[in-house]
């Protein structure tokens, strides 16, 4: 999305298993590599499989399980974890996107507290049994993962991060309240296009993905990327782990060109898009009509996206989308829409046209799927934040708390969620 999130560049599908215990320090963070289960691309390009049969993505953004798996004494709740998989498997879900990294220092803004690598090449071994705890929980369930290994944005650190770490200027150009995107986009970019450190950030991001691979995306919402960059990180991550799926992460918000440089490469094997229409300014939540614009946009915009991957014969995951709750019943408040208590009747409307679009699509098997932004469970915005300062929930840390996450509570948004899964396991 515009908005602040960025995960992985590379994208890993692949079935969670049991972690491995006894890790070393800092590496040995990875899974067995069983072939049953893993799931692969269709011979025409036109979808994935799994075990001998389709396989659609029905999925939900859930990238804070990795601090939730970790114990009571490094900020984690593993009751609550164990609950929320529970719940999202009984809707129907077979897919979560993860966060795969997360960097320090963690006395900097707007981040994942406690961060799996508080400094380059230090890893905080209790984040990362955190992250096994999470993989093993939804193995239990069946669930794959799309393991984000990177941000392009700055709430769990990120390219930005990197850039202050290898030039040894921690003074990141923080867009705070939607403020300095321009700057702070060209200086987390800085990651893979200043020829004077790309060297260096290459190396210590490589050496992550040494660390931690497995499943891989390579990084939430690269922005503008180069191809080169696309293409050898892919090569890398197969070099390590060639039976995970890849791919970048992409919102694919700008055009083809954009969706082609960074999706036509060998050993990137599906594509995705990002719908973030309230942030892109299509939609206004305090405007009852703004609906309609919503929905016209979101149209046009999936079925170009769908021509855009049939065109390199390759499988696309709607991997973000979200709504705001219904703001427009009190325009001139400007906390209502992040309230639990507002209803949901834009959200469960917009998910629903989204739903149906995907799946008329995917009956033609030009859709795979998708994983909706994303699940709260039961957290709360109103939640006292833990002794990190963090209070987990579907929104991430510089945003505000509430404004997209879907709760254990809203029965609606979760009925439409249900009965789409069930649709998409239909054509399985």
């Amino acid at each position: 999305m515009v908005k602040l999130l960025a995960l992985t560049l590379a994208f890993a599908l692949t079935a969670a298993a049991k972690p491995h215990h006894g890790h070393g320090h800092g590496h040995g963070h990875g899974h067995k590599d069983h072939s049953a289960g893993f799931v692969t691309i269709a011979s025409d390009g036109s979808g994935f499989v799994r075990d001998g049969k389709p396989y659609y993505i029905q999925g939900a953004n859930y990238w804070q399980a990795m601090n939730l798996g970790a114990d009571d004494c490094n900020g984690g709740d593993r009751k609550r974890l164990e609950t929320e998989i529970k719940q999202l498997a009984a809707l129907g879900i077979n897919n979560l996107r993860l966060m795969a990294s997360s960097e320090g220092p963690d006395d900097q803004p707007y981040r994942m507290r406690p961060s799996l690598m508080p400094k380059p090449g230090v890893y905080n071994e209790a984040v990362f049994r955190g992250l096994d705890y999470a993989l093993d929980l939804m193995g239990q369930y069946n669930m794959t993962a799309v393991m984000t290994l990177q941000n392009f944005w700055h709430w769990s650190g990120g390219f930005s991060q990197y850039v202050a770490w290898v030039t040894g200027n921690q003074t990141i150009p923080y867009p705070g309240d939607w403020g300095m995107w321009d700057e702070f986009t060209k200086f987390s970019a800085r990651f893979y296009n200043d020829s004077s450190i790309v060297a260096e950030t290459q190396k210590l991001y490589k050496d992550h993905i040494a660390t931690v691979i497995n499943r891989w995306q390579h990084a939430n919402e690269p922005q503008e990327g180069p191809g080169w960059w696309f293409e050898e990180t892919a090569n890398f991550i197969k070099e390590h782990a060639p039976k995970q799926l890849i791919t970048a992460g992409l919102e694919s918000k700008l055009d083809q060109y954009d969706f082609n440089r960074t999706h036509d490469h060998k050993n990137i094997d599906y594509t995705t898009c990002h719908l973030w229409v309230e942030n892109w300014g299509i939609y206004n939540p305090a405007n009852e009509s703004s609906i309609v614009d919503a929905k016209a946009y979101a149209k046009t915009y999936i079925q170009s996206r769908s021509q855009w991957a049939a065109a390199l014969d390759k499988p696309i995951v709607m991997e973000e989308f979200g709504m705001a709750r219904d703001a427009f019943n009190k325009p001139n408040d400007p906390v209502y829409k992040y309230d639990p208590n507002t209803p949901t009747t834009h959200k469960d409307e917009y998910y629903g046209f989204i739903f149906d679009e995907i799946v008329g699509l995917a009956k033609e098997r030009k859709f795979s799927g998708s994983n909706f932004w994303a699940y709260s469970g039961v957290g709360r915005s109103t939640d006292y934040p833990n002794k990190y300062g963090m209070v987990w929930l579907g929104d991430p840390p510089h945003e505000h708390r509430g404004w997209y996450g879907v709760y254990d509570k809203d029965e609606s948004t979760l009925e439409v969620i249900k009965s789409y899964n069930k649709r998409l396991a239909g054509l399985e």
